[in-house]
């Protein structure tokens, strides 16, 4: 046994070479195959396993080694790339590096002007507006039936349009009222517009087409009236009223220290119904006279022509563009103390007189009023002989104040159609109608209708129209009766001391 196992040992050695080198070779080719991107065979194989398992297997996805040598390539080119630009235009890298400066600057200059007071006003105050508009969109795309819409004679104080707004104050004109509902026709020509000043402000001379009646509601004022032979200043406070004609030029200065005024005026235009006109002086006077012909303004005003331009026309066009473009900033700006106090000097005061003149300012709280209680008061001024300022406007001016929780009690008026805003407080309003009376219809139910009264509302109580207000804090109200001559106030309850 022994003999036959060494005789072939030989042979089985070779066999045994054979085998290893054949095992040798097979596992240095795979290994070859794995690694001719630097991945191992046991990686590659892996990545295979890996991809049997994925839902399509024949899509190849590349290794993270690969995507790596990948991205060094791309970041090589692009360094290449960019100093190849660097040499074909050597002045680039100086330019991209003064822009960059250039944006620094601006953004120091920028935090400069927010330290400035005066631009950090401005700020604030672009900001209130962008707010305040974005308020005034959501309120009036809201779609729910809103209590304005179901009661025709209410006016929310957001049918308001902001005519002029600055850091110093507003010009606000109401919807018109015929615009509202037919049942307003008789107050097409009628407007309503509301000014807002801060302390020490100006609004600069402006004259209308159209009659005023001021009033004012908080505040004190110097109100100048330009007339074509003289200049009067009045010293007005709240409940001061008076008429300006149309064409009067006129300005009105904020002389408190502290406190906002406001004055509201009925507006009555004389050239189209509803529709007026402010010409300010500051702005259009010179208008007017380049307008003419150059013969019309050398006889007129006995000079020469290019003395009249460059005195009173102000010079080359540039100007009147810069003029144009500081319009909307300069309508209300700021005055110093020293240019009011100089104002007030020459500024007479109408809260003593008894009697009201035919030009002069009289203030409503001046005379005893029409009804007083524990519960509050109304004053009036209705166009009698000794109100003549507002006879030829057949206008009335009343002042209501109701103590909180207090009634005004059920009324109508026999002539005068009353337009109220609400000055101050909060309350209620009821006032009996006809359910359609926008339509012509033989048979009517009444109706009531009600609202919510707060700050800057308006109310429209047409004649006859029965009318109770309620109010839930101390309201005061402002009313203008319209077609006041012989109205007749009647009370459908309760005594004369009401």
């Amino acid at each position: 046994m022994a003999t036959t196992i060494k005789s072939r040992f030989p042979l089985l050695l070779l066999l045994g070479i054979i085998v290893l080198a054949s095992v040798v070779s097979v596992t240095y080719a795979n290994y070859h195959e794995g690694s001719e991107h630097g991945v191992p065979a046991k990686r590659e194989r892996g990545r295979q396993e890996g991809e049997k398992e994925e839902k399509h297997p024949e899509k190849w996805i590349p290794s993270y080694e690969e995507k790596e040598d990948k991205d060094e390539k791309q970041k090589y080119q692009y360094e290449r790339e960019k100093k190849e630009q660097k040499e074909v235009q050597p002045g680039r890298e100086r330019w991209e590096r003064k822009e960059d400066e250039e944006h620094v600057e601006e953004e120091w200059k920028g935090s400069q002007r927010r330290e400035d007071p005066t631009e950090r006003a401005r700020l604030r105050h672009r900001e209130e507006i962008a707010k305040k508009h974005v308020e005034e969109t959501e309120e009036r795309d809201r779609p729910s039936e809103s209590e304005e819409s179901r009661n025709p004679f209410l006016f929310k104080s957001n049918k308001f349009r902001t005519l002029f707004e600055n850091e110093n104050g507003h010009i606000r004109r109401l919807q018109r009222f015929d615009k509202r509902s037919n049942l307003f026709e008789n107050l097409q020509n009628y407007r309503l517009v509301e000014y807002r000043a801060k302390p020490h402000t100006i609004f600069l001379p402006q004259h209308i087409d159209a009659d005023l009646i001021l009033v004012v509601l908080n505040g004190k004022a110097i109100l100048t009236v330009l007339s074509p032979n003289d200049r009067n200043s009045y010293n007005l406070e709240r409940g001061d009223t008076i008429k300006l004609p149309a064409g009067t030029t006129s300005y009105l200065v904020n002389q408190d220290d502290e406190e906002d005024l406001r004055v509201v005026d009925l507006v009555i235009p004389v050239n189209r119904p509803g529709k007026f006109e402010d010409f300010d002086l500051y702005e259009n006077k010179n208008q007017y006279l380049r307008g003419f012909s150059k013969n019309i303004l050398e006889a007129s005003l006995n000079a020469k022509y290019e003395t009249i331009e460059k005195v009173l026309l102000e010079g080359p066009q540039k100007q009147l563009r810069d003029l144009k473009r500081r319009q909307e900033t300069d309508a209300i700006v700021r005055v110093s103390r020293e240019q009011i106090e100089e104002l007030r000097k020459l500024a007479k005061s109408s809260s003593k007189k008894k009697l009201p003149s035919e030009f002069e300012p009289f203030n409503l709280r001046s005379q005893n009023p029409k009804y007083s209680n524990n519960f509050g008061k109304l004053f009036e001024i209705t166009p009698r002989k000794k109100y003549p300022q507002l006879q030829d406007l057949d206008i009335s001016v009343s002042c209501v104040e109701i103590n909180e929780g207090a009634l005004m009690l059920p009324h109508y008026n026999s002539r005068a159609i009353i337009v109220v805003l609400v000055t101050q407080g909060n309350g209620n309003l009821e006032l009996v109608g006809f359910k359609n009376e926008e339509q012509e219809q033989r048979e009517n139910q009444v109706q009531r209708y009600e609202a919510r009264l707060s700050p800057g509302d308006v109310v429209v109580i047409p004649a006859g129209h029965p009318v109770a207000i309620t109010a839930s804090s101390n309201l005061n109200l402002l009313g203008f009766g319209i077609n006041a001559e012989n109205n007749q106030r009647i009370f459908l309850s309760g005594s004369d001391d009401n």
